[in-house]
C-alpha cells in the first residue's frame, strides 16, 4: 500500500473519486512542504558547515543553535523592498524567479522516495516514463536564469547569462549521454526503463559500480548545473556582481537563492535514485525513505565540501572540459554498457 491509498481509506467516507482526488492534492502538499523543509535546512547545514570549516561558530543566536535563523531571513526577504531596474523587460523579468522555483518543485514530484513503515510507498506521482519528465522539469530552470539575465537590462546579468549558456550546453550533452547509458543498462532487466523507479529496481549492484565513468560524468554534470564554486561561472561575484541576479532583491532574490541550495538536494536525490540504488537498501519495506535520504546527504555534504573549498575555474577551460574531456568519456561509457548488456553482465 502506497501514502495515497493510506489517505483515500481515511477520507473513504466522501466518496471514491473525492477521496482520491483530495488524497492527490494533500500528497502534492506534503511534498511541497517537504521540498521547502529541506531547502530551509540545507542553508542552516551550509552556514553552519561552513563556520565549522573555517573555525566559526555561525548562526547561534536565534533559537537553539540558531536553528530560527533561516526563518529570520526569510521573513527579511519577505519584508525587502523589490527595487526593479529601469529599462527592464517587465514580463521576464517577474517570470524567471518563479520559473526557477516551479521547475525545483516539480523535480521532487517525480523522485521514488521509496515506503517508509506504515505510511507505505511515499512516491507521488507515477508514470512510465518519469526519468524524461523529471530532467524536462528540471530543463524550466535555465529558461527562468536566461530571462533573468536578458530582461535585467544590466550588462554583468547578460554577461553572466552567456556564461551560464555556454556552461549548461557543454555539460547536458555528456549528462543525456551518461542517461542513455543507464536506460539501456536498466533495460536489460525491467519492461520499463524510462520509469525512474524502474531504474531503481534495475539495481541489484549499484549503476555507479557498474558505470564508473557514467557515474563521473553525471556527478560533475549536477555539479555545474548546481552553478555553486568551483562551477559558478553565471554568478562570478568577484567579476559580475552576482551574474543574472544582480538586478534582483528582496522575494524575487530569495527565489534564486533557494532555488541554488534546492537543486544541490535535488541533484543528490537523483545521484542516490539514478546511480546509488535510491531507496533500496537493508529492511527496504520499511525504511527505503530513510536509506534514501541517508545516500543522499553524504552526497550534500561531499558537495558543499567541494563548494567550500575549490576556486572558481576559468570559464573557457571549463566549457573546454566539458567538450573535451566530458563528452568523450560519456561516449566511451555508452560503448562499455552496450558491451556489458549484450554480454548479459549489466
Amino acid at each position: 500500500m502506497n501514502l495515497l491509498l493510506r489517505i483515500a481509506t481515511i477520507l473513504s467516507f466522501l466518496g471514491h473519486y473525492p477521496s482520491y482526488i483530495l488524497g492527490y492534492l494533500i500528497e502534492t502538499i506534503i511534498v511541497i512542504i517537504f521540498a521547502t523543509v529541506v531547502i530551509a535546512g540545507m542553508v542552516y547545514i551550509f552556514r553552519k558547515y561552513m563556520a565549522r570549516v573555517q573555525m566559526r561558530i555561525g548562526p547561534n543566536r536565534v533559537g537553539k543553535f540558531g536553528i530560527m535563523q533561516v526563518m529570520a531571513d526569510g521573513l527579511k526577504l519577505i519584508q525587502k523592498e523589490s527595487i526593479m531596474p529601469k529599462g527592464r523587460d517587465d514580463l521576464a523579468y517577474k517570470l524567471a524567479p518563479i520559473l526557477i522555483f516551479f521547475g525545483l518543485i516539480m523535480g521532487f514530484i517525480f523522485i521514488p522516495y521509496g515506503p517508509l513503515a506504515w505510511f507505505g510507498d511515499l512516491t507521488v506521482s507515477h508514470s512510465d516514463v518519469s526519468l524524461i519528465i523529471i530532467f524536462a522539469l528540471i530543463a524550466i530552470m535555465p529558461i527562468g536564469e536566461i530571462l533573468s539575465g536578458i530582461s535585467s537590462n544590466n550588462k554583468y546579468a547578460v554577461i553572466g547569462t552567456l556564461r551560464g549558456i555556454a556552461k549548461d550546453i557543454s555539460f547536458e550533452v555528456p549528462m543525456m549521454l551518461s542517461i542513455l547509458a543507464i536506460v539501456m543498462a536498466a533495460s536489460a532487466k525491467v519492461s520499463n526503463p524510462l520509469d525512474i523507479n524502474g531504474v531503481v529496481v534495475a539495481q541489484s549492484i549499484p549503476f555507479a559500480i557498474l558505470e564508473p565513468l557514467g557515474f563521473f560524468v553525471f556527478i560533475i554534470s549536477m555539479a555545474a548545473r548546481a552553478s555553486y564554486s568551483p562551477f559558478d561561472m553565471g554568478e562570478s561575484d568577484s567579476e559580475l556582481v552576482t551574474g543574472n541576479t544582480t538586478e534582483y532583491s528582496g522575494l524575487r532574490f530569495g527565489f534564486f537563492y533557494l532555488g541554488l541550495f534546492g537543486t544541490i538536494f535535488l541533484g543528490s536525490m537523483m545521484i542516490s535514485t539514478i546511480y546509488l540504488g535510491g531507496y533500496l537498501g537493508p529492511f527496504t519495506n520499511y525504511m527505503g525513505f530513510i536509506w534514501l535520504l541517508i545516500k543522499t546527504l553524504i552526497l550534500v555534504i561531499i558537495s558543499l565540501t567541494i563548494w567550500l573549498s575549490m576556486p572558481r575555474v576559468r570559464i573557457d577551460k571549463f566549457i573546454n572540459f566539458g567538450w573535451k574531456y566530458l563528452l568523450p568519456i560519456a561516449f566511451v561509457n555508452l560503448v562499455i554498457v552496450g558491451f556489458l548488456v549484450l554480454g548479459g553482465i549489466a
